[in-house]
């Protein structure tokens, strides 16, 4: 890590954006306040007494740079809208389909039989899959209606793009310069966030409950180091990284989790650093305990190993540079 000098950690490991992004958080709040409350006027499926604004990346665990995205979860706690993504299936017309096959694959050549059996098989799965009747309100009409209530109280300058999953807000004179905003709608059960994924996966849940209680348990044993060894990658990463996307907090909360308590001990941060950069270089943290989820591991929980091979390639490479 001679290309990165002690001076630069130093200064990365005590910046503090924290002021800018409570600023931005409060405009962000005040924000979908205004487009729930306009949605609640016109429809019975959301209100601002049902919506939740949760902070997911850096505003969740104070590590923000001066490059940080604001990437929130927009809940609504709307049990129609979930029953609006299904949609049922008639079991009889299941079971005609299922004689129709195979009175139809019994009539074809024996050589190809099987080959078409197998091909069969798997569109006759997808068809009894997860699904959703787009004629009725659901989640990507909710997505829509959101973007056209957002654009109402922004300036002319501000820009929302309607992206696959989520709503991306731009807007130097509402915001200031490159600040991204992120907003995934989804639903909220309890304390469980609802992610419709696609018509054959359907729902996909996340709670933070576990990843709060397991960073604040961590904090309180190894201190301010902890932060700031997370401020100091989110910069390197964000800065030096090719990649558009930032550093997923879920994987490197994870793996800084697991990192022994010993080696966040010193006042000089860049031996701090460099301490944990040799041990993660040198371990297989794929048999890490998830920050979500402690009963499972970083790879088998599918929101934490998002983009975590492109950042152990970025780490392993700082011992070259």
């Amino acid at each position: 890590m001679k290309a990165i000098s002690k001076g630069l950690v130093e200064s990365l490991a005590n910046a503090n954006s924290m002021s800018f992004a409570m600023e931005t958080e409060r405009k962000v709040t005040n924000l979908v306040s205004f487009a729930a409350d306009l949605l609640g006027s016109s429809m019975p499926f959301v209100s601002v007494d049902n919506c939740l604004l949760q902070p997911v990346n850096e505003t969740f665990n104070g590590a923000v740079t001066p490059e940080s995205k604001y990437i929130y979860f927009l809940a609504f706690n709307s049990p129609q809208i979930e029953v609006n993504c299904l949609q049922y299936n008639d079991s009889w017309k299941k079971f005609k389909e299922r004689v129709e096959f195979a009175w139809n694959s019994s009539k074809k050549p024996k050589r190809r039989k099987r080959k078409n059996k197998k091909k069969a098989a798997e569109a006759e799965e997808n068809k009894i899959a997860f699904s959703y009747d787009e004629n009725k309100y659901n989640m990507d009409s909710l997505k829509d209606d959101l973007q056209k209530a957002l654009v109402q109280n922004l300036t002319e300058t501000s820009v929302v793009y309607n992206l696959e999953k989520a709503l991306k807000i731009v807007g130097r004179d509402d915001f200031g310069p490159k600040v991204q905003i992120y907003l995934y709608p989804c639903l909220l059960e309890g304390k469980n966030f609802k992610f419709f994924i696609s018509r054959k996966k359907g729902f996909f849940t996340i709670n933070f409950e576990n990843r709060e209680k397991l960073l604040n348990q961590k904090i309180d044993k190894v201190g301010n180091n902890f932060i700031k060894i997370l401020k100091v990658f989110n910069s390197l990463y964000n800065g030096m990284s090719r990649g558009s996307a930032g550093l997923n907090q879920l994987f490197i909360e994870s793996v800084l989790y697991n990192t022994p308590d010993e080696l966040f001990e010193g006042d000089d941060i860049y031996e701090v650093l460099f301490k944990i950069v040799n041990f993660i270089n040198l371990t297989d943290v794929s048999k890490f305990k998830s920050i979500l989820n402690p009963n499972i591991t970083i790879v088998q929980d599918r929101a934490c190993k998002v983009g975590g091979v492109q950042f152990l390639k970025f780490l392993a490479s700082l011992s070259q540079i």
